[in-house]
């Protein structure tokens, strides 16, 4: 009886490495499919990105709306119905706060701008200050207004192509934009999770604080994938065919190896045009420091938006709180975070007694968000007027040359 549980056990422990090796034999040949389809593949043409159902469009930019629009509504009331607005009496002090908010907004300009002046000057193509602005400004501009942030980086390749950048620089500068802006967020998480427990504590709202975990783990998922692409193919390969695999399990993925060739393909484009940027690792050092200054800045804004305001909260305390609601609100899909940005915010400064939470939240509000959806306009309008210019002075130089 002992010897055939024995004979069962081995026969058991065969079929199971048997079926792992079958596993990996089919990994491996999907991986050499992947490579070789990437190898021979022509670039595809730099198109601009579709906009997508019209009629779906304007259905979610009026939920979109209507969503924002509820939130304040219930911010102001759940403030004004326990007692009556205390009038603003603004000061000098309470301009100098004002301004210091402002002032982020210039240093997050500045640095994604700064950001892509240094990888033009890297690739070799043409340094512009205008060009380097506007791809800066338009990427928020479309992150602002597309769900979970999804249209930045696919409308800046577009738009440094159409510029007369090369097809490898206009994807390379935006997808390592990302790949450091990530970064250099969870530089700022694992800063905060360290030293700004007691701030969260002392505001009681545990699941912000423990879904800011997972935002945090999730922050970190591209970039690593990237980073294994990079170094060791076949793992990265062997990482996403496990995870497609249990979506298949749970019927959440349709065709698991169409999936799993995507997101192969996905991760190598993403990591060979990194690399062309990150080989040179003073520049990769460099252009992490911006991208944690101007995570830095975009997080110091709550202090200054409450301070103008009156209320007494201390810089880290508003630091640490402002990193933990941004890590939350990251796994929520609405364009900008929208809801979710201005409720946990009012939820948790509100918590403390804040003076003026509700004009504090709108002001921080315009800062981090509605203000680059009114710069990307300008933008625009300016790169517009600048197009006529242009097309008008060819025309002239053409009729006197006639």
């Amino acid at each position: 009886m002992a010897q055939q549980t024995k004979v069962n056990a081995a026969e058991k422990s065969k079929a199971r490495a048997e079926k792992k090796a079958e596993k990996r034999a089919e990994t491996e040949k999907l991986y050499q499919e992947v490579m070789a389809e990437y190898a021979e593949e022509a670039p595809a043409p730099v198109e601009k990105p579709k906009s997508g159902n019209k009629v779906l469009k304007r259905i979610g930019l009026v939920l979109f709306i209507l969503l924002n629009a509820a939130v304040i509504y219930f911010t102001a009331s759940s403030e004004f119905s326990k007692k009556a607005p205390a009038p603003v009496h603004f000061s000098f002090t309470n301009v100098l706060f004002l301004l210091g908010g402002v002032l982020c907004l210039v240093i997050v300009l500045g640095c994604e701008t700064v950001k892509y002046m240094m990888m033009m000057r890297h690739l070799g193509e043409k340094v512009s200050f205008r060009h380097a602005l506007s791809t800066a400004a338009l990427g928020k501009y479309y992150d602002c207004i597309t769900p979970s942030g999804a249209g930045g980086q696919p409308f800046q390749i577009y738009y440094l192509h159409s510029n007369g950048y090369s097809d490898g620089a206009a994807s390379a500068m935006p997808l390592s934009g990302f790949f450091t802006m990530q970064f250099g967020f969870v530089i700022l998480c694992l800063f905060a999770f360290i030293f700004g427990n007691g701030a969260m504590n002392a505001t009681g709202q545990t699941g912000i604080k423990i879904t800011a975990y997972f935002g945090a783990i999730a922050y970190t998922i591209v970039p690593v994938m990237i980073i294994i692409s990079g170094v060791a193919p076949k793992i990265a390969m062997r990482i996403v065919a496990f995870f497609v695999r249990i979506g298949a399990f749970l019927h959440l993925v349709k065709k698991p190896n169409h999936t799993i060739m995507k997101s192969v393909r996905s991760l190598n484009n993403y990591s060979v045009n990194i690399k062309r940027i990150t080989k040179d690792k003073g520049l990769l050092v460099k252009l992490l420091l911006l991208s944690t200054l101007f995570q830095l800045a975009m997080c110091s804004m709550p202090f200054f938006a409450v301070r103008t305001f009156g209320g007494g909260l201390g810089y880290f305390d508003a630091l640490f709180m402002c990193i933990f609601i941004q890590s939350a609100i990251s796994l929520i899909p609405t364009p900008g975070n929208s809801g979710a940005a201005e409720g946990s915010f009012y939820i948790v400064f509100s918590s403390l007694g804040t003076a003026g939470t509700f004009w504090a939240m709108l002001i921080w509000r315009f800062l981090c968000y509605y203000s680059f959806i009114v710069i990307g306009v300008l933008i625009y309008g300016w790169n517009a007027i600048v197009k006529l210019r242009e097309k008008h002075r060819a025309k002239k130089q053409q009729e006197k040359a006639e």
